[in-house]
């Protein structure tokens, strides 16, 4: 029988009784999805899962989809992308180091943008007080619905260009920023041309309505959104920032304390998020995300 208790003050919801690892019935399936979506984030504590068990309970959100970086994708499970600080003999990462340094919604880059992420926690870092490399989100749905109507007016047939080249180069700054200073020794192996070409620049509506519940949400975030399609470069600026700086509000905000055996839910399409570097070997984390495709974006919300 689901267990359900809130996470987050706004939203975000705990579901317990169930194991993964068994066969799961319909029904429960349904409980889980309703669950889902109606909160945004969920998590699934105290899971023993394989990747072909962690597979087939995201597949039946929807079709999965493969990360461009290949390089971090989990051996005989394509849609698996590893995420972890963890080297190899050879002193190379198993999978991606530094995803998720600035707020973003996962391949929000993509024409078909990820309807949800599911990442399993298989190795968690702890630091003396407890868990480190917390996850920070913050509900694109709950700031839409705080902007005053002046400016739903004004976001109403806006729409912004999302770009993954853009992301890289951030990203890339920023490490190298960081090693600079002394810090993590980050070095992120570079796109092909052919991996480029796979994450073309799309265009976003800057109000995306919910493929699902049909809820209005910002769908721009700091990470790769990098203009507003039609406004000079300096007022597009301008409200992008206002826009994120809106969208970070306590109470728009919910931070996930990770424990080893969580998987844990988000949609894409409601909330964004950020990770938190506060540890580095011979501290371990070690994860695996899967993405669930969602559909071709293009529908915009009404102003309510």
């Amino acid at each position: 029988m689901l267990h359900r208790r809130p996470l987050g003050e706004n939203f975000g919801v705990e579901i317990a009784g169930v194991d993964l690892a068994a066969p799961l019935d319909e029904p429960t399936f349904r409980a889980i999805e309703e669950a889902f979506f109606g909160a945004e984030v969920a998590v699934l504590r105290n899971q023993r899962i394989k990747p072909a068990e962690q597979r087939a309970f995201v597949r039946r959100f929807g079709t999965l989809e493969q990360h461009v970086r290949k390089e971090s994708l989990l051996a005989s499970y394509p849609e698996i992308l590893v995420v972890s600080n963890v080297l190899d003999e050879a002193g190379r990462p198993i999978g991606a180091q530094d995803a998720g340094r600035f707020w973003h919604s996962d391949l929000s880059y993509k024409a078909e943008p990820s309807l949800l992420s599911a990442l399993y926690a298989i190795e968690v870092p702890m630091g003396p007080e407890g868990p480190l490399g917390d996850t920070e989100f913050a509900s694109a749905t709950a700031a839409y619905a705080a902007l005053p109507e002046p400016m739903r007016r004004r976001l109403a047939g806006l729409r912004c260009v999302h770009s993954y080249a853009f992301y890289r180069a951030r990203n890339r700054a920023a490490q190298a920023q960081e090693r600079a200073a002394g810090g993590r020794a980050v070095i992120e192996p570079a796109l092909s041309a052919e991996q480029l070409r796979l994450v073309p620049d799309v265009e976003m509506p800057v109000v995306l309505t919910h493929p699902v519940t049909g809820r209005p949400g910002l769908f721009v975030n700091e990470a790769h959104t990098s203009r507003i399609v039609g406004l000079p470069p300096e007022e597009g600026q301008a409200l992008l920032a206002e826009l994120c700086a809106h969208l970070l509000r306590p109470e728009f905000r919910y931070r996930h304390r990770w424990r080893e055996g969580d998987l844990l839910l988000w949609d894409n399409c409601a909330v964004q998020h950020k990770a938190t570097f506060d540890y580095d070997l011979p501290l371990r984390r070690l994860m695996h995300r899967i993405t669930v495709r969602g559909p071709r974006v293009g529908i915009e919300a009404q102003p309510a």
